[in-house]
């Protein structure tokens, strides 16, 4: 049996979000022999991006047929590019008959949402960042049988949803997955590879250069200690929201406080496993963290995260047993990088981080939990 999903993404940019998009589909069921239990046997996939981004060549790599249809706000003033787009989408639908439609964001939602209602398919949204029931509704207006969120955190975040148009929709949740093998997740690796044996430890960082993802911290962080205790830092990504001017002032502030020696800006990497495989912990100081994707990855190579104790990062991440938890400080960000001169310890929390993963967050796992969701969304009432 084959389950046609049709999903959409406003997707301005590549970030948290389209990376978990695209690990989704490139590990989606394929043709098997016979379905599993009852799950369905193969996911048929077809994505409708808001945006004409390197998206769109990354998902036609992974046999993933892709739309472009804008999502704009409904209002009043823009009510005519609204339905143009409401028009475009039913065309794409109409075309694929899908049995699910999945929303990768709140704001692909809307359009998603009414068509849903109107044409008799299940709809499924997926909530990625704190947002109140009442606002997460008024994206979803018209109702949607399934609710994803990413961590409870973001569940928590929902609140009363008892007035709104989301008041009998099921919610479930459900951790994005790491991009590892499906099957059983890799294999651990041998103990040369866990140990980066350099005489000085080199932290890294994997994301957007925002405020939010609190990369000042670390930096403020390595200017309060002596010289001699600072580790290097290798920093992935780059500054997509203010076209570089918040790159040059996370810069400036290394210059400042003297530690821009110790700091290399490694810029986009289209394979963040390259930054990985370098370092010998990664630093979350995200200051709101609606899941924490970075330690996830990072335990593919057996390497401990160090983060803020915040949002969804609380649990991807056990305190002192896969990494550590700090306060969002820059004085309780000093201390922490103090104690990270013991590389046995940090082999032996890379190695629990790698388990937990394997366990939790493979494809694997995540597909039989997502293959639930859509068969149990394909039996509610529309």
């Amino acid at each position: 049996m084959t389950l046609k999903v049709l999903y959409t993404a406003r997707a301005p940019f590549i970030s948290g979000a389209e990376r978990a998009l695209l690990s989704m589909l490139r590990h989606r069921p394929r043709p098997r022999p016979r379905p599993r239990n009852g799950r369905g046997g193969d996911v048929e996939a077809r994505l409708v991006l808001g945006h004409d981004t390197k998206l769109v060549t990354l998902a036609r790599q992974i046999d993933v047929p892709v739309d472009i249809a804008a999502f704009p706000k409904r209002s009043k003033f823009g009510f005519f590019v609204w339905r143009r787009s409401v028009r475009r989408l039913e065309r794409i639908i109409r075309e694929f008959q899908p049995d699910i439609l999945h929303a990768n964001d709140v704001p692909s939602a809307q359009a998603m949402s009414v068509l849903g209602a109107r044409l008799g398919i299940p709809r499924v949204v997926h909530v990625r960042w704190g947002i109140t029931g009442r606002d997460l509704a008024w994206w979803a207006r018209a109702g949607a049988e399934h609710i994803i969120c990413i961590s409870q955190w973001v569940k928590d975040q929902l609140g009363d949803r008892s007035d709104t148009p989301l008041a009998r929709s099921a919610i479930d949740i459900l951790p994005d997955a790491v991009d590892w093998p499906a099957a059983q997740g890799t294999p651990a690796p041998g103990q040369s590879e866990i140990l980066n044996l350099q005489s000085e430890i080199t932290l890294g960082f994997a994301g957007q250069l925002i405020p939010a993802k609190g990369l000042d911290l670390v930096i403020e962080a390595l200017g309060l200690l002596p010289p001699p205790a600072r580790p290097r830092l290798l920093i992935a990504g780059e500054d997509t929201q203010a076209q570089g001017a918040y790159k040059a002032q996370l810069q400036a502030l290394a210059q400042t406080r003297g530690v821009a020696d110790r700091i290399e800006w490694l810029g986009f990497l289209p394979h963040v496993s390259d930054l990985y495989k370098q370092v010998d912990v990664v630093v979350c100081p995200s200051r709101v963290e609606p899941l924490g994707l970075v330690p996830l990855e990072a335990a593919e190579f057996s390497r401990p995260a160090l983060a803020n104790r915040i949002g969804g990062l609380a649990e991807t991440i056990v305190d002192g047993q896969t990494g550590w938890l700090v306060e969002p400080t820059p004085a309780a960000w000093a201390q922490a990088l103090t104690q990270l001169t013991d590389r046995p310890a940090l082999a032996r929390l890379g190695a629990n981080a790698h388990a937990r993963a394997a366990e939790i967050y493979t494809p694997g796992v995540y597909w039989d939990k997502l293959l639930d969701i859509y068969n149990a969304a394909a039996r509610s009432d529309v």
